[in-house]
């Protein structure tokens, strides 16, 4: 099986903005990169051996839609890191000791009163043992930076307190190989096909 971990287009976002899983609209012009993403991954989704899954966030679900043609399936599992009492909140806004705090244990804390890394990486790898067995060629998933950083880190067996060292940026791509415990990256974060992202 090919799996196509895809990250929203750019949000229309002040910058800086602490979003989450709040629901923030995607900056005018997002089509043009999505089509070249359709073009580049040159997949017929049937919902059977090539299917497309997405996170219910609009920023990702539209994406998903256009490159999915319409027939992508919503999975609650792969929203982003409910970040609570930060959401809304500028990142510098945020009280210093409050992200200290946070950086001190980031996989298990929440000084946010939100999720921890660990809770979004149980409910997505909760969901990807449900689905990973299905007889797919290709599997793509439209999420999020959090989402993608832990799933890659699951998959990789790379420590979950360094995931975020991994550079996913908007619309970018990561590719794996998968065949029963094989697991390979073929590319991880590439944005190749999108000319003005």
């Amino acid at each position: 099986m090919k799996l196509y971990l895809i990250r929203h287009p750019r949000p229309e976002v002040k910058k800086g903005l602490c979003y989450g899983d709040m629901d923030v609209p995607l900056a005018d012009g997002w089509e043009e990169g999505a089509q070249a993403l359709k073009n580049a991954l040159s997949i017929e989704f049937d919902g059977e051996s090539n299917v497309c899954f997405h996170s219910p966030l609009s920023r990702a679900a539209r994406l998903a839609e256009h490159i999915g043609d319409g027939k992508s399936q919503v999975v609650e599992a792969l929203k982003e890191l409910d970040f609570g009492d930060w959401e809304g909140l500028c990142w510098q806004d945020i009280p210093k000791q409050e992200i200290d705090l946070w950086a001190d244990d980031i996989v298990l804390s929440a000084p946010y009163n939100g999720e921890s890394l660990q809770v979004v990486a149980d409910r997505v790898w909760r969901w990807w043992l449900s689905v990973k067995d299905m007889p797919m060629e290709n599997c793509v998933l439209v999420a999020h930076s959090g989402v993608i950083k832990v799933f890659v880190s699951m998959l990789c067996q790379w420590p979950l307190d360094q995931c975020h060292r991994i550079d996913v940026g908007f619309s970018s791509l990561t590719e794996f190989f998968i065949q029963g415990d094989l697991v390979m990256l073929k590319r991880l974060g590439a944005g190749d096909w999108v000319s003005s992202q």
